[in-house]
C-alpha cells in the first residue's frame, strides 16, 4: 500500500506541475461541445435528443487525447522497469497509475460536464444522469485505453494510432450510455440498467485488464 500511494503522490506531483496536460484535456471538450451544436442548428429539440451522445463521444475523444500520457515518460526515462515491470506488487502499480490519470485528467473533464450541458440544452437530470454513468464506467474506459498506449509505448505521435486501437471497443459503453436518453416504442432501457451494465464492465475490466496490461508492457520493454 505503501508503494501504490508514493507512486500515486508522484504522478499526481507531475501531472500538476505540466498544467497543460489537464487544462488542453478541458479546453477539447468543451470545444467539442461547443462546435458539433453549431454544425446542427437552431432546432433546439433535434439538440437535446442528441446531447447526451454528444458529450459521451467528447469525454471519450478528449480521454484518448491524452492517453499517450499514461507510459510514455516513464518508458522515455527508465522508471516504467521500477515501477511495473520490476515491482513486487505490479497490479496495485498499474492501478496507481490509473487512479492518478483518473484524477488529473478524467475528474476535471467530468466537473465542466455541467456547463457542456447547458451549452446543449440538456436538462439537470439528464445532466446529473450522464455524469453518474461517465463515472460509473470511467474504470473501462481508462483501462482499455491503457491496453492501447502499452501497446504504442514505442510509437512516435501515438494518439491517432491508440484511437484507431481502441474506439472499437467503446462502441459497446458508448450505446448502453447513451440508451437511456432515447425515446421510442421499440427501445426501453432505463437508466437503472445501463449503470448496472456500465458497473458489471468496469468491475470485471478492473479484474482482467490489468494482467493485459503488465504482459503487453513486458514484451515491449525487454
Amino acid at each position: 500500500m505503501r508503494q501504490f500511494l508514493a507512486l500515486f503522490k508522484r504522478d499526481i506531483s507531475i501531472f500538476y506541475k505540466s498544467k497543460s496536460i489537464f487544462i488542453l484535456a478541458i479546453i477539447f471538450f468543451l470545444l467539442v461541445t461547443v462546435m458539433l451544436p453549431i454544425g446542427i442548428g437552431p432546432d433546439l429539440k433535434i439538440l437535446r435528443s442528441i446531447s447526451p451522445g454528444l458529450v459521451w463521444i467528447a469525454f471519450l475523444l478528449s480521454t484518448l487525447l491524452n492517453m499517450p500520457l499514461l507510459f510514455t515518460d516513464d518508458f522515455k526515462d527508465g522508471s516504467l522497469d521500477v515501477i511495473i515491470i520490476e515491482s513486487d506488487n505490479p497490479i496495485l502499480s498499474i492501478l496507481s497509475k490509473i487512479l492518478s490519470f483518473w484524477t488529473a485528467v478524467i475528474l476535471p473533464i467530468i466537473l465542466f460536464i455541467p456547463i457542456a450541458g447547458v451549452m446543449l440544452n440538456l436538462g439537470f437530470d439528464q445532466t446529473s444522469e450522464i455524469i453518474i454513468l461517465l463515472l460509473i464506467s470511467s474504470p473501462y474506459i481508462i483501462l482499455v485505453s491503457a491496453i492501447g498506449s502499452a501497446i504504442t509505448i514505442k510509437t512516435i505521435n501515438s494518439g491517432l494510432l491508440i484511437t484507431s486501437l481502441i474506439t472499437p471497443f467503446y462502441i459497446p459503453i458508448l450505446i448502453i450510455g447513451t440508451l437511456p436518453f432515447i425515446n421510442n416504442d421499440f427501445i426501453n432501457f432505463d437508466f437503472v440498467r445501463s449503470a448496472m451494465l456500465l458497473t458489471a464492465a468496469s468491475l470485471l475490466s478492473m479484474v482482467i485488464l490489468p494482467y493485459f496490461i503488465i504482459y503487453i508492457l513486458r514484451i515491449n520493454t525487454d
